[in-house]
């Protein structure tokens, strides 16, 4: 595997390097004049308009806020679980009782305005968000953060925050003499002061760029001098895509070998990895969903193959037994199920059925040992149209070992309730793969989300509580020996794959298509240095330090 140029940090271009870097490429026009670097163009969002926010702590940021303007202290992609770069810190260390971070900060950052990057920016920044919970998006327990001299700070926790190491690494900086004096979550922010590598140049509502900050500490690897993020609607994104526009781009696309690669299969590509899962979801705290036998056999009649092919277009795979998205937690993969693979068997999942006790009716439907028909409403989404059509697959598929399925379509607010709620018999929800396996698993398993009957939670929506689960998390937050930390692991995967707390179906594809006929160096299945999606922070600091110019 090539060796990413941003781990490199090289000091001093050649002057070779320059030369190439002002050599634009061949393939599509990139309507600049010969021998200028070509701007990198990146559809990040579909939207028409764009309003003027570029605050990382407003949820209406426009992209590229966190990462080509803020940066992190350190940078976690989940592509390395457990392995935070060195970035705007040199070092983060813990305490041994995992109460305390410590920061050594970088030397000789500075704000694009001019001013010092120091301790008291970083101290303000965790204070502020102890102080704003709006603006603590990882809910990290905060107690206080003290800059001990310039170049460090202490962090200081109300509880063992090991498990989180990865969300206070990615924790973007903002300058004090910026934020101290507005509210900051309202605040807009129109002209950005930050110490990442570009900074605002235009701004309007169909477009706005940005160019290299000059006063960089990392410029010598950054070699895009301009950014743009054009606004596209669903439709104009597919034909801007068709024609070349974008070099960098997030979004589905139907048929995309047609509409896009094929028309220039030597620089248009796509990946898309798994960023999380698509799952089936009961309520295993109401019957027969408590049953793990209902849920294993509901898992064998499921033809996760067909699924991909016909509502996903074959772009992303079944989902993996242990729940691990890949090839992102792969690292983290327990021996006992490197080879797993989830089978499509409606002889065993009505074998299994038959043998727990639910019989099949001459109708063909089951009915449960309390003499209740299994027919079960399975609501979604009615505006997503790939689980519509997973919702009939399904409804055909569970046919077959006597489950009745009733789709039905609500609006996206609706279906919000009744997941959120648990007030649902079926229904399909995905989840976000996080930071850390330990992220993916807590939202899944955790019973510290658990709530009374029809009240509402915030995670672990399938309501699966489970005393062992609970230790085995317990245990991997409070340690930081990567042995003890995969011991629980392996023990989460388990509970997985045997359990079923959710009946995972596919993976949830990271959206990223690219161009190299003007740049260079994107993530690929190859070289999976980062998930490629442009709107995929910090990995897209990552992505734009890794780029060179075609040619």
């Amino acid at each position: 595997m090539r060796t990413p140029r941003f781990i490199r940090l090289a000091a001093v271009l050649t002057a070779g390097a320059l030369a190439l870097s002002a050599c634009t490429g061949g393939g599509d026009d990139s309507g600049e004049d010969a021998g200028a670097v070509a701007p990198l163009t990146i559809h990040a969002n579909t939207a028409n308009t764009y309003q003027q926010n570029f605050n990382p702590f407003s949820p209406t940021a426009l992209q590229g806020t966190k990462g080509m303007l803020y940066e992190p202290l350190m940078i976690a992609t989940p592509m390395v679980p457990g392995d935070a770069q060195p970035w705007l810190a040199e070092s983060m260390e813990f305490n041994e009782e995992g109460t305390v971070v410590t920061f050594v900060l970088r030397e000789g950052v500075t704000w694009s305005d001019g001013e010092a990057f120091d301790a008291d920016d970083v101290a303000f920044t965790f204070n502020l968000m102890r102080d704003n919970p709006a603006a603590n998006a990882g809910a990290l327990d905060l107690a206080d953060a003290v800059a001990t001299d310039p170049l460090t700070v202490d962090v200081t926790f109300n509880s063992v925050a090991f498990a989180f190491q990865a969300s206070i690494a990615n924790t973007v900086m903002v300058p004090e003499h910026v934020f101290a004096d507005v509210d900051p979550i309202e605040f807009q922010n129109e002209e950005p002061v930050a110490t990442g590598p570009f900074v605002l140049e235009q701004f309007g509502q169909q477009l706005y760029t940005l160019s290299a900050n000059e006063g960089y500490w990392n410029a010598d690897e950054v070699e895009v001098e301009q950014v743009r993020y054009p606004a596209s609607s669903d439709q104009t994104f597919n034909s801007s895509l068709q024609a070349g526009e974008f070099d960098w781009s997030g979004g589905f696309v139907a048929n995309i070998d047609q509409i896009y690669v094929s028309g220039d299969p030597e620089h248009r590509s796509y990946w898309y990895p798994g960023d999380g899962l698509v799952n089936l979801l009961v309520n295993t705290q109401t019957a027969p969903f408590d049953d793990v036998a209902v849920r294993q056999a509901l898992s064998a009649g499921i033809d996760r193959d067909q699924l991909s092919e016909v509502a996903m277009q074959g772009y992303t795979p079944a989902a993996h037994p242990t729940g691990l998205p890949l090839p992102a937690y792969e690292s983290v993969m327990s021996e006992d199920y490197a080879d797993a693979e989830f089978s499509y068997d409606v002889d065993e999942a009505n074998a299994i059925l038959d043998e727990a006790g639910y019989v099949l009716g001459s109708d063909g439907v089951r009915t449960t040992p309390d003499g209740e028909r299994m027919s079960y409403a399975l609501q979604i989404p009615s505006s997503y149209v790939d689980w519509v059509t997973m919702s009939g697959l399904l409804q055909e598929q569970l046919a077959k070992i006597g489950v009745v399925v009733e789709p039905q379509g609500v609006s996206f607010e609706a279906w919000l309730e009744a997941r959120n709620s648990g007030n649902y018999q079926m229904t399909i929800a995905s989840v976000a793969m996080g930071l850390t396996p330990y992220t993916l698993f807590r939202s899944m398993m955790s019973s510290e989300y658990r709530t009374g009957p029809g009240e509402t939670v915030v995670s672990n929506y399938n309501r699966y509580y489970d005393d062992e689960a609970d230790a085995l998390l317990e245990s991997f937050a409070a340690t930081s020996d990567p042995e003890e930390q995969q011991a629980a692991f392996d023990g989460l995967e388990q509970i997985m794959v045997e359990q079923l707390p959710v009946i995972a179906m596919l993976q949830s594809p990271n959206w990223f298509q690219y161009n190299t006929a003007r740049w260079e160096g994107f993530p690929t299945e190859e070289d999976p240095y980062a998930l490629g999606a442009p709107f995929q922070f910090p990995d897209n600091l990552l992505v734009v330090t890794n780029l060179t110019p075609a040619g």
